[in-house]
């Protein structure tokens, strides 16, 4: 399948305007007021999306001027709080999930029908419930790698964690994407998720030499998003960590960002006779500067093995703030040249205590386009695995 990136952008502002739709059907079933937190086209295998976490929802077919499936789902607290406000007193009722579904469902495929000046037929909803993989099995998702569209809808003041994926057929997303001039092969975009993955393995294993806590990347994903909706990508808590710029051949930024308890860990580690952290300054912040700038090189340079080219990156610079606020200062900067980011999240844990490292990656989208261009997937696939063993 080819890939036109305006294409994908006039299509994720499309998922967007679906999920408003649907947010503002949901409220008006329930008076609860809900709004759309992110939407995002991600190049995602079942493995990421196959979550540990309990979901109840529906699957809806839908076929006419895009052919696939759609899987809506609420943790289970927000389930009984749409049943608390559509039947109170009532207790679970399924079919009252599948009425929820069916209407909020209807909201997303409408938008993508008013796009497509066309008509989209929906199937009947099927309750679903269980684990992400279960999930994933209803709706029959089986391929490695696809694009998926995802929306996350929450409330105002209740706990409503809303979901929302639209998995289109590879056949139905290549016809939508036949317009544009510059068509990538997805094999590209693979490559690229290839060489993010690789290079997260990298700095954790960097990371762990650094400081003697054993690390592992717990999720890679690559994710094509607006701008301005990056900063809701990351959770809302205050973070640890370093922002660097790439130079040179790829612009961009790195985010290397440390919750609190595990940049006190980290700290702890690098610095001799260091017990208790209790600020962040002076060596500190040395001390977290010094093991972001290893990491973020450890992480890119996999990249320019794969690129076939050098990526130089800035100095370090300190950040201690919420997540959203760090993510904005980037944002502000990207957002004067580009209006959506291929973004890389890449997230390392530790097996034996808590702990907790993310890493986003953000190039510049038309020198990353440029790269793509002349990205040979099979040339460059010898690279990718030397630039694991390393």
């Amino acid at each position: 399948m080819n890939v036109d990136i305006e294409s994908l952008g006039t299509f994720s502002r499309t998922a967007q305007t679906g999920a408003e739709r649907a947010a503002q059907n949901l409220t008006g079933m329930t008076g609860i007021e809900t709004a759309v937190d992110v939407t995002e086209v991600t190049l995602a295998s079942a493995d990421e999306l196959g979550r540990e976490d309990e979901r109840i929802g529906v699957v809806i077919d839908f076929e006419g001027g895009i052919d696939g499936k759609s899987l809506l789902t609420f943790s289970p607290e927000g389930v009984e709080t749409l049943l608390d406000t559509l039947l109170p007193g009532a207790g679970f009722e399924e079919s009252a999930v599948k009425e929820v579904g069916n209407v909020v469902t209807s909201g997303f495929i409408d938008s993508w029908a008013d796009h497509l000046e066309t008509t989209i037929d929906i199937s009947p909803p099927e309750y679903v419930e269980g684990s992400g993989e279960e999930l994933l099995d209803a709706t029959g998702f089986e391929r490695d790698r696809a694009f998926v569209f995802r929306n996350r809808v929450g409330a105002v003041g209740e706990a409503l964690d809303v979901e929302f994926h639209m998995f289109p057929d590879p056949d139905s997303m290549q016809e939508m994407l036949l317009g544009g001039d510059e068509k990538i092969p997805v094999e590209k975009f693979a490559t690229l998720r290839e060489m993010a993955e690789t290079g997260a393995e990298t700095a954790s294993e960097t990371i762990s030499a650094m400081t003697g806590i054993d690390t592992g990347v717990d999720i890679t994903q690559l994710n094509f998003v607006p701008v301005e909706d990056v900063p809701a990508e990351l959770r809302d808590q205050k973070y640890v960590g370093v922002v660097l710029e790439f130079e040179t051949a790829l612009g961009g930024y790195v985010m290397i960002l440390f919750d609190e308890a595990s940049a006190r860990e980290v700290v702890a580690a690098l610095v001799p006779g260091t017990d208790e952290v209790e600020t962040f300054d002076g060596k500190e912040q040395s001390a977290m500067k010094e093991i972001g700038n290893v990491m973020t090189s450890s992480f890119i340079d996999g990249w320019a093995n794969v690129l076939d080219t050098t990526i130089d990156i800035s100095p370090p610079q300190f950040v201690h703030d919420m997540g959203r606020a760090v993510a904005e200062s980037v944002v502000a900067r990207l957002g004067q040249r580009q209006a959506f980011a291929f973004l890389f999240d890449a997230t390392l844990r530790a097996d034996d205590r808590e702990f907790d490292c993310e890493i986003y990656a953000i190039p510049d989208e038309s020198e990353l386009r440029a790269a793509l261009e002349d990205l040979d997937p099979d040339a460059t696939a010898e690279r990718t695995t030397k630039a694991g063993s390393l």
